[in-house]
């Protein structure tokens, strides 16, 4: 059976490429101007792409659809509301042809097994950039946005993986925030930081006179938490006896203050997080395997920055953006030479690495453009395995489309720019060189994103034959997708 799939809304390119995907699995494409368009009445789509603000009227229209959202920028905020609320997929646009067939496929694979529920109220708008949000818009980072809404409406407890400063009390926050406590206490507990002596005392309390130095009674955060959400962070470096209380928490919602005989009860969420690999924790004994079943009702996994692909200089933009007004810094924009620094280093202390990272060249920065000399020399000296990493033309229109407005103009920056080339000691006798290789790079990209990474467009617009273009392209380590 023909699957028909509904566009609305969206702009030539989108449906150009949508129609092609469309092709290819044997489905008809039906463009429509807006959700409330007449044509839609007599529509019957399996599948419904749609603007990321039109989408609860959307769901009410054609509520046994599945559905996508578009949109240039889609953040987490806005990946999370919509999977709670139903959405199978996002694409981020400008997306690439491959990406949009491979998404579209799932989606109608996912589709035929659905029935969305009709919900009258409209998802609740999305507020204004928190300090706390998750940033990132690699493949990696929507599965986890994807995760978070399908999770976060359901009272279950939840597992984090991940390594240190991934974020994983980011994703525990997100997860509170889109769930039906979100109103209630939250609490953050770090369990490695607390004395093991100490742990079980934080956690359940205790009453006066349970150990020397106890003069008064003292409520534990799972009674301060009640009805509410409590993260317990480095869950592994809980001590086994802890543990088992923990475990009658999580089967029975009740404890016993340390020194106590009262049972007390408690309804709490328990979201866990660890970057150990707990089942090598249980095969040595140092973790209980029921407890461990217990908590990983649900799993979140937070990948490490180096596989985030261009979410390095997305969060680099983001932290600049936070963090200037605080250090007193102008900076508005990026040197084409950081980007790849960025992109190169391996940031094993990952997202709080990078963060540090920023505030530290913040401290060193002078005028509105950030330049190599104001990171860190082991980040500007890094080469790892390749001394130069590659940025596909999409990745670095998501750039683009992240980056801070520069409200001084690109002549300021290019000033800015340029009397840095001319300071540098290491370009000496080779400043015109190098100055023209980067001004170079950044116009075939800028080429090669407009023609979507076609090379014929690209080279006319360029004036230069398609040899010469991708000549050009294997200089400067420019690499496009195989349908280019």
């Amino acid at each position: 059976m023909k699957h028909t799939v509904a566009l609305v809304g969206g702009d030539r390119r989108l449906a150009r490429d949508l129609a092609a995907a469309c092709a290819a699995l044997e489905a008809e494409l039906v463009e429509l101007a807006s959700v409330e368009a007449p044509e839609g009445d007599a529509l019957d789509p399996d599948l419904v792409v749609v603007r990321d603000r039109a989408f609860a009227a959307a769901r009410v229209r054609w509520p046994s659809a599945g559905a996508i959202i578009f949109g240039p920028a889609a953040d987490s905020g806005q990946v999370i509301e919509a999977i709670k609320h139903g959405a199978i997929d996002c694409i981020v646009t400008p997306a690439t042809p491959e990406s949009l067939a491979r998404q579209l496929r799932e989606a109608l694979r996912v589709s035929r097994g659905i029935q969305m529920p009709v919900v009258a109220q409209e998802p609740e708008a999305r507020p204004s950039r928190r300090v706390d949000e998750i940033v990132g818009q690699s493949p990696a980072m929507k599965q986890v946005y994807k995760l978070i809404g399908l999770i976060a409406p359901r009272d279950i407890n939840v597992l984090i993986t991940g390594e240190s400063g991934t974020g994983k009390e980011l994703v525990a926050r997100a997860i509170l925030q889109h769930s039906p406590r979100r109103t209630r206490a939250f609490l953050a507990v770090n369990c490695a930081a607390i004395p093991e002596t100490l742990l079980e005392s934080e956690l359940f309390g205790h009453e006066r006179g349970a150990f020397t130095g106890a003069d008064a009674r003292r409520i534990g955060k799972f009674e301060q938490c009640d009805g509410g959400t409590i993260f317990l962070d480095e869950v592994g470096d809980i001590p086994l006896p802890t543990q088992a209380k923990l475990l009658r928490v999580l089967q029975e919602q009740a404890f016993q203050r340390l020194g106590g005989s009262a049972t007390i009860r408690t309804d709490v969420r328990i979201i866990a997080a660890t970057h150990q690999p707990l089942e090598k924790l249980i095969a040595e004994r140092r973790f209980r395997q029921d407890l461990y079943y217990r908590l990983k009702v649900a799993t979140i996994h937070v990948p490490p920055l180096r596989e985030r692909e261009v979410d390095a200089v997305l969060l680099a933009h983001y932290f600049v953006t936070r963090y200037a007004a605080d250090f007193g810094a102008g900076i508005q924009s990026f040197s084409p030479e950081v980007l790849p620094m960025l992109l190169r280093y391996p940031w094993p202390g990952n997202v709080r690495e990078l963060e540090n990272t920023i505030k530290a060249a913040l401290v060193m920065a002078r005028g509105s453009v950030m330049l190599p000399e104001f990171l860190p020399e082991h980040i500007r000296s890094w080469r790892g395995d390749s001394a130069t990493p590659s940025v596909s033309p999409a990745n670095e229109a998501m750039i683009a489309a992240h980056a801070p407005a520069t409200p001084g103009g690109i002549d300021d920056a290019l000033g800015e720019w340029s009397r840095s080339l001319i300071g540098r000691g290491d370009l000496e006798g080779r400043v015109m060189e190098h100055a023209v290789a980067q001004v170079e790079r950044e116009v075939l990209l800028a080429a090669l994103r407009e023609s979507r990474g076609r090379i014929a467009p690209a080279a006319r617009r360029l004036g230069v034959s398609r040899a010469t273009l991708r000549r050009k392209m294997e200089e400067h380590g420019i690499q496009i997708g195989p349908s280019a």
